[in-house]
C-alpha cells in the first residue's frame, strides 16, 4: 500500500507520527467586506493556517460588532448574509448542519492536535452565539447552530477542549463561553438538551471550576480565568434547568465543593453572581426538595460563605455608578446566609419542637398512669427529663455545625446571623453552648469579650418560642429543665464569672453584667408564666417542673449580696449604671424572692440616699430622670425587704421615707411616676393597717386627693401627719379599738360593707397637739380645709358615712375652743374619683384582693371553688395512726442492732408505752432497758447514740408509766429521733443530738425541739423548710387523744403553726402537713370545739381559703371548715359564736 502524500501546512505529518509542536504564532487576518467573502474564507481548508486565517477575520469581524464599532451595522449585515448563505437545505432523513466548514475545520484540528484552531473555532462560535442573542431575528440561526453543536461528533469535540491540560486555558475557556451561551440562548429553550450530553458538555467541569486565576494581582474581569467562565456556565445552566435537572446537577458533590473551594479568593462580580443566583434558583425555588438544597448547601459550603465576612474589596472595582449602588461581598453574604439558615420554607432550616429536644414524645404518658385516672408519678418518672445536661439532640444538624464555626465576638454580622439562627431554630441555643468550650465569659476588658457579652445579650433577650415550641397547645410533659436552663441562662454564665465582673474596677463589665442578669430574670418570670398556664391542664408535672428549675436557677445565679456590694461601690453620679442596679436588685425580689431573701441587708439606708438626691435635683433634666428611675425600682423593691423600716426617721430627712414619698407623690414636682409609687404606697399603708384591707377599700386615695387640693402646704402640717401615720402603724389594734367604740357611742350598726379608717382615728387623736403648737392662723386655716377635703374625698370614695360623721366631731373636739374653726369645718360634696384615681382605686382593691406576693396567679376567679366531698377530704388529709402489736414485745429478742435501730422493732417497742395496759406498759421499759444494752455492747456504729436514747426516754418514762400511758408526744419524738440517729447526714443530726446531752430525762409536758426548729433557724444553710417539715410530721404523730390536745393547748403549738403560713414562700407541701394536723384535731373529742374557741381556725381557714389561688385548694379549706363544723358541738358554737361559724359554713 502506498504511503498518503503529504499537503504540507501546519497540519502536515508524515508517516511516523511525530512530537506535536505547540507554537502560538501570532495569527494574520484581513478586512471582509461581504457575506461571500465570509464564507471563502471559512471554506474547509486542509491547510490550517489557511483555516485559522479565516477563523480570525471573522473573529474580528464579530468583535466589531459586539464593540459596536464604526460600521457595525454593515458589518451585522454582512454576518446576516453568511448565515442565510450557509444555512442548510431542510432534507428529509438528513440532519441539517450549520456552519458545516467551520465544524470540518474543528474537527481536523482536533484530529491533528492543533490547539490555536481549537481554541479559534471556540471563540468565534462563542462571539457568533453572544450576537445572535441580542437580536429576535437571527435567533433561528442560533438555534440551529447549537443542535448543530448537540450532534455527537460536535459533542466530542465539545468534551475534547473542556478535558485540555490544566495549562491550556485559551482552549478551555472559550468552550465554556460558547456552552453558557448556548444554554442561554433564547430563554434556554436548549438547556435541557445541553444537560442531557452532560457526558460530554459538563465534561470535567468540576475540574475546570478549580482552576482559578493564579496571576499576580486582581483577575482582569476582561480575561476571565477558567474558574469565573466555568461558574458563569454553571449558574446559567441553575437559572435555566428544570426542577428534575437541577436535582441531577446539584447532587455531583464534586461539582458543588469545587464551587466553594476558592469562593474567598474570586472576584467580587463572580462572588455576587454567584449567592444571587444560588438564592434565587436554588434557595427561593420551593419546587427544588429540601435534601438536594441541603446537598449544596451543607456544612461545608455554608462554612465556605461565611469566610466571605470581611471580605477585602479593591476599590477599583467600584469606578461606575452602578457598581457602587451594589452591596459589597460581606452584605451580599450576610443576606444569602439569612435566606438559607432560617426560611423554614425557602432554606434549608427544617421545623423543630422548641425547647423539646429531637427524639423526645412531649404527649407521651409515663408507665403506669391511667388515662381516666392519672396519676402524678413525679417528674422523675420522665425517663428522659434529666439526660440531657452534656449533649442535646436537634433535628437541625446541619445548621448545629454549622454555627460552631462561626466567630460571633468577631463580626456584628456574624453575631446578627447567630442569633437570627437561634430565633429561628430555639433548640439550637442549649446545643450551642454545650459545645462551645471555648466561650469564656470570664471578664479580660478586650474585644473578644466584649463581642461575647454582646452575643449573650442578644440570645438571653431572644423570645421565649410559644408553648416551648409544641404545636398549638402546651403538651403534657414540660420540656427538660436543663434545656430550659440553657435558653434562659447560657453555659458561659457563671455565678463566678459574673461576679468577677462586679469585682473589676471597670463600668462597661459591670453593666453588661447587670443587664444580662435583667434580661435573665425577665425570661425567668416569663417562663414561670407559661408554666403556670400549663399546669392548669396538666396534673402537676409543670408544677414540679417549675420548681426544679428554680432551685437549679438559683445555683447559676450570683448572690443578691455581690449585686447589692456592686450598686453600694458606683459613683453617684453613675446614673446609668444606678438605675440598671436598682432594676436588677427589684427583680430578685420580685422574680426570685426566696433566694433575694438569703441576703439579709438593709435597703433603707440607699432609699433615703435616693430620696435626698432626687429632692435636692433642680430641674427636670436627663439626670433628674434617671435619678427618679431608679428611687422608684428601690422602692418598689423596698416592698420586699422585710429589714425595710418605712416610718423610722433619720437624721438626714425632717420625715420618715413613707411621708417623703408621700409628699413627692402629692406635689408631683419631681416628675416621679405616678404607677410605682402609688402602688408601693397603698401597699405600705395596707400593710401596717393605716387604712382598711379590704374589697372596695378607699385605700390612700382620699388623703392624696386631699392633699392635692391645697395649694400649699406648711411643714408642720407635713410633720404632723408623719407622726399620725408613725403611731397608726406602731399601734393600728389601738385605733380599731377606738373605731368599735366610736362605733358603738354612736350607735351606728355593725356593717360587713362598712368602710372606715384607722389613721382617720389617729388624726382626731393628735389634733389637740397640733393645734396647741401651730405656728399661726393661717396654717390651722389651711389644716381645717385640708380636714374638711379629707372627708369630703373619703365620702366620695365609699368611707361610711356615719363613720364619717363621727369622725369630724373628733376633728371638731379636738380643735377646742376654735370656734370660727370649727365652723369651718364640714364634709363638703366632692365628685367621684376621677378616671385616673378610679384606676388607682382598683390596682389598689386588685392588690388587696390577691395579696402582692408572687403567688397571684392571672385569669384565676377568686370566686370559684371546687366543691370536694366528706370521702375526698378524708383521703386527702388523713393519715394512718401507726400501732404496735404486742407481739414486739418477743420480736426484737432475735434482732441485730443494726435490724432494731433501722428496721423498726425499737420503734415498735417504744410506742408500746402508749397502750392502755400496764402490764404491757411495764414489760415494754423492761425490754427498752435490755435491748439498749444489747446495742450498746455491739459494733454498731450509730449505737452510743440510740443506747443514750433509749436510756433518757427509759429514766423519763420510769416515773410514771404506772400510772397511766406515757405522752403521745415523747414516744413519737422518740420514734422521729431514732430515724434522725441513724443517718447522720439528716438535717436534724446535730439539734438531736444537743438535745440528748442536754440532760438526762425528758420534761413529760413540753414539746421537744419545738423551739429550737421554729425560732433558733436552721442548722445547715436551706434546711429551715426541711427541718420544719420533720416537726410538722413528729406533731402529727404527736396527736391522739384529747390529753395530746390539751398539751398542745397548754404549749400553744396550734398559734405557732398557724402562723407559720403566714410565711408566703412556704410550699403546698408543708402547708397541706398543717391541714393534716388541723384534720387529725377533728377526729379527737373535743378537738373541734378546741379549734374554734381557742384557736381561731375559723377565720384562719376563712383567709387561707380566699389567699389560695387554684380552686381545688380553696375547696380543700372549704371542705375542712365544713368537716369542723360537723365535727364540733354545734349547739355550744353556735351559741359561743352568736351563730357566725354556722353562717361561714352554710
Amino acid at each position: 500500500m502506498a504511503k498518503r502524500k503529504s499537503h504540507g501546512g501546519e497540519g502536515g505529518h508524515s508517516g511516523k507520527k511525530q512530537k506535536t509542536a505547540h507554537v502560538h504564532e501570532p495569527p494574520t487576518s484581513e478586512e471582509v467586506y461581504t457575506g461571500r467573502q465570509l464564507r471563502q474564507l471559512l471554506a474547509f481548508e486542509q491547510d490550517l493556517r489557511k483555516a485559522r486565517h479565516g477563523l480570525q477575520s471573522f473573529k474580528n469581524l464579530l468583535d466589531s460588532i459586539v464593540n459596536n464599532e464604526e460600521k457595525s451595522s454593515e458589518k451585522l449585515q454582512i454576518l446576516l448574509e453568511f448565515l442565510e448563505s450557509v444555512k442548510p437545505k431542510e432534507r428529509e432523513d438528513e440532519v441539517p448542519v450549520y456552519l458545516p466548514d467551520i465544524m470540518e475545520t474543528w474537527n481536523m484540528a482536533a484530529q491533528l492536535n492543533n490547539e490555536n484552531v481549537m481554541s479559534a473555532v471556540a471563540v468565534v462560535l462563542a462571539l457568533l452565539l453572544k450576537i445572535i442573542s441580542g437580536s429576535v431575528d437571527l435567533v433561528p440561526y442560533g438555534l440551529g447552530i447549537c443542535r448543530t453543536l448537540l450532534q455527537k461528533r460536535q459533542q466530542e469535540l465539545l468534551a475534547k477542549n473542556l478535558s485540555a491540560d490544566n495549562g491550556k486555558d485559551f482552549i478551555i475557556s472559550p468552550t465554556l463561553r460558547l456552552l453558557r451561551e448556548a444554554v442561554s440562548l433564547d430563554g434556554g429553550a436548549l438547556a435541557a438538551p445541553i444537560f442531557r450530553a452532560r457526558n460530554n458538555t459538563f465534561k470535567s467541569l468540576a475540574r475546570n471550576i478549580g482552576l482559578r486565576y493564579l496571576g499576580e494581582g486582581v483577575e482582569d474581569p476582561k480575561r476571565p480565568s477558567v474558574r469565573t467562565n466555568a461558574i458563569r456556565f454553571l449558574l446559567s445552566s441553575l437559572k435555566l434547568l428544570h426542577v428534575e435537572a437541577k436535582r441531577d446537577l446539584l447532587s455531583q458533590k464534586d461539582i458543588v465543593a469545587a464551587l466553594m473551594r476558592h469562593i474567598r479568593k474570586d472576584p467580587p462580580s463572580l462572588i455576587h453572581d454567584i449567592l444571587d443566583t444560588l438564592r434565587a434558583s436554588v434557595i427561593l425555588d420551593k419546587k427544588l426538595p429540601k435534601e438536594i438544597k441541603i446537598k449544596i448547601l451543607n456544612a461545608y459550603s455554608l462554612i465556605r460563605i461565611a469566610e466571605l465576612y470581611g471580605y477585602q474589596e479593591d476599590p477599583i472595582e467600584n469606578e461606575d455608578g452602578s457598581d457602587r449602588e451594589r452591596p459589597s461581598v460581606e452584605e451580599s453574604a450576610h443576606a444569602f446566609l439569612l435566606a438559607a439558615c432560617t426560611d423554614s420554607d425557602a432554606g434549608i432550616r427544617r421545623s423543630e419542637h422548641g425547647y423539646y429536644p429531637e427524639g423526645v414524645d412531649p404527649n407521651a404518658i409515663p408507665s403506669g398512669v391511667i388515662d381516666d385516672q392519672p396519676v402524678d408519678f413525679g417528674i422523675d418518672s420522665i425517663p428522659w427529663m434529666s439526660k440531657y445536661e452534656n449533649d442535646i439532640p436537634v433535628r437541625n444538624s446541619l445548621l448545629a455545625e454549622f454555627i460552631q464555626t462561626l466567630r460571633p465576638w468577631s463580626s456584628t454580622k456574624q453575631n446578627e446571623l447567630l442569633v437570627a439562627i437561634f430565633e429561628s431554630s430555639p433548640e439550637l441555643i442549649a446545643h450551642y453552648f454545650c459545645h462551645k468550650k471555648s466561650f469564656t465569659f470570664d471578664p479580660k476588658l478586650s474585644a473578644t469579650w466584649i463581642g461575647y457579652a454582646a452575643l449573650l445579650y442578644n440570645v438571653v433577650q431572644l423570645p421565649v418560642p410559644a408553648w416551648f415550641g409544641h404545636a398549638k397547645a402546651y403538651a403534657r410533659v414540660p420540656p427538660p429543665t436543663s434545656v430550659v436552663l440553657g435558653n434562659i441562662i447560657p453555659l458561659p454564665m457563671t455565678p463566678k464569672a459574673i461576679t468577677r465582673c462586679f469585682s473589676i474596677k471597670s463600668k462597661l463589665a459591670s453593666f453588661y453584667a447587670i443587664r444580662l442578669l435583667t434580661l435573665t430574670l425577665q425570661k425567668l418570670g416569663r417562663v414561670l408564666e407559661m408554666h403556670r398556664e400549663a399546669s392548669s391542664s396538666s396534673e402537676s408535672l409543670w408544677e414540679e417542673a417549675a420548681r426544679r428549675l428554680l432551685d437549679e436557677f438559683y445555683q447559676r445565679m450570683p448572690d443578691i449580696r455581690d449585686v447589692f456590694k456592686c450598686y453600694l461601690a458606683m459613683d453617684q453620679d453613675d446614673l446609668l449604671q444606678r438605675q440598671a442596679a436598682s432594676r436588677l436588685l427589684l427583680l430578685y425580689y420580685e422574680i426570685i424572692p426566696q433566694f433575694a431573701l438569703r441576703g439579709r441587708f438593709d435597703i433603707s439606708p440607699i432609699l433615703l440616699s435616693t430620696i435626698k438626691k432626687v429632692e435636692s435635683s433642680a430641674g427636670p433634666s436627663e439626670d433628674v430622670v434617671m435619678s427618679l428611675l431608679e428611687l422608684e425600682n428601690l422602692c418598689a423593691a423596698a416592698k420586699y425587704s422585710p429589714s425595710m423600716r418605712w416610718f423610722a426617721r433619720t437624721s438626714g430627712l425632717p420625715h420618715s421615707p413613707f411621708t417623703t414619698l408621700l409628699r413627692l407623690f402629692v406635689e408631683k414636682t419631681t416628675g416621679l411616676s405616678n404607677k410605682s409609687l402609688g402602688d408601693v404606697l397603698h401597699w405600705v399603708a395596707s400593710e401596717h393597717q393605716l387604712v382598711e384591707n379590704r374589697t372596695n377599700s378607699a385605700g390612700l386615695y382620699p388623703l392624696i386627693a386631699a392633699l392635692r387640693s391645697l395649694e400649699n402646704i406648711d411643714p408642720t402640717v407635713w410633720s404632723f401627719l408623719d407622726n399620725c401615720v408613725e403611731r397608726c402603724a406602731r399601734t393600728p389594734v389601738k385605733y380599731l379599738e377606738l373605731i368599735e367604740e366610736q362605733l358603738e357611742k354612736d350607735n351606728i350598726t355593725e356593717d360587713e360593707d362598712a368602710i372606715t379608717c384607722p389613721l382617720m382615728m389617729t388624726i382626731g387623736e393628735q389634733i389637740p397637739f397640733f393645734v396647741s403648737s401651730a405656728s399661726s392662723k393661717t396654717v390651722l386655716k389651711e389644716f381645717v380645709q385640708l380636714l374638711s377635703e379629707y372627708l369630703g374625698h373619703s365620702l366620695a370614695a365609699g368611707v361610711n358615712k356615719s363613720f364619717l360623721n363621727a369622725t369630724k366631731d373628733i376633728f371638731a373636739s379636738g380643735l377646742g375652743d376654735q370656734k370660727k374653726l370649727r365652723a369651718k369645718l364640714c364634709i363638703p360634696d366632692r365628685k367621684e374619683p376621677t378616671q385616673e384615681a378610679q384606676e388607682e382605686l382598683n390596682k389598689y382593691n386588685a392588690l388587696t384582693d390577691h395579696g402582692l406576693t408572687n403567688g397571684a396567679i392571672d385569669g384565676v376567679d377568686s370566686d370559684s371553688t371546687h366543691q370536694i366531698s366528706a370521702d375526698d377530704l378524708e383521703q386527702k388529709l388523713s393519715v394512718p395512726v401507726t400501732t404496735s402489736k404486742d407481739n414486739s414485745l418477743s420480736k426484737w429478742t432475735s434482732k441485730t442492732p443494726e435490724e432494731l435501730a433501722e428496721e423498726g422493732y425499737a420503734s415498735s417497742l417504744i410506742r408500746l408505752l402508749c397502750s392502755e395496759h400496764s402490764s404491757i406498759r411495764k414489760e415494754a421499759l423492761t425490754n427498752i432497758v435490755k435491748m439498749a444494752a444489747k446495742i450498746k455492747d455491739s459494733t454498731y456504729e450509730n449505737g452510743e447514740q440510740v443506747w443514750l436514747l433509749l436510756m433518757e426516754l427509759t429514766e423519763s418514762a420510769r416515773s410514771s408509766i404506772a400510772d397511766g400511758p406515757l405522752p403521745t408526744v415523747i414516744v413519737a419524738f422518740a420514734c422521729k429521733a431514732l430515724e434522725v440517729l441513724i443517718n447522720p447526714l439528716h438535717c436534724l443530726y446535730e439539734k438531736v443530738n444537743l438535745f440528748l446531752t442536754s440532760g438526762p430525762i425528758w420534761s413529760l409536758d413540753r414539746i421537744p425541739l419545738m423551739q429550737n426548729i421554729l425560732q433558733d433557724g436552721p442548722t445547715e444553710d436551706g434546711a429551715f423548710y426541711s427541718e420544719v417539715s420533720w416537726f410538722l410530721g413528729f406533731l402529727l404523730d404527736s396527736l391522739r387523744t384529747p390529753a395530746d390536745v390539751a398539751l398542745f393547748h397548754k404549749r400553744k403549738v396550734f398559734e405557732r403553726l398557724l402562723a407559720l403560713t403566714s410565711n408566703p414562700f412556704m410550699g403546698p407541701n408543708l402547708r397541706t402537713q398543717i391541714l393534716r394536723i388541723v384534720y387529725r384535731m377533728t377526729t379527737i373529742e373535743g378537738g373541734s370545739d378546741t379549734l374554734i374557741t381557742r384557736f381561731g381556725v375559723v377565720s384562719w381557714l376563712l383567709a387561707q381559703r380566699d389567699a389560695a389561688a387554684d380552686a381545688a385548694e380553696r375547696g380543700v379549706h372549704q371542705a375542712l371548715l365544713k368537716r369542723i363544723w360537723e365535727t364540733c358541738d354545734q349547739k355550744r358554737i353556735s351559741a359561743w359564736s352568736k351563730g357566725g361559724v354556722e353562717r361561714f359554713v352554710v
